[in-house]
């Protein structure tokens, strides 16, 4: 993997999760805003542990 896709992957993922994240500090539990909220946050937390798994494999040395 190239690294400037990788460092663009981490840059999206990292901006959605902070974005997210703050935003749940002044959602009301149990409102709609919340719930998609929580899980906008938690896609984030998984695209960036794809990205990092995808960039781990892309260094390995065959």
């Amino acid at each position: 993997m190239h690294p400037q896709i990788g460092r663009a992957g981490f840059h999206i993922g990292f901006y959605v999760v902070f974005v997210s994240g703050g935003l749940l500090f002044f959602l009301e539990r149990g409102s709609a805003e919340f719930v998609i909220t929580s899980f906008t946050f938690i896609l984030g937390l998984a695209f960036l542990a794809a990205i990092a798994v995808a960039v781990r494999l892309g260094q390995r040395k065959l």
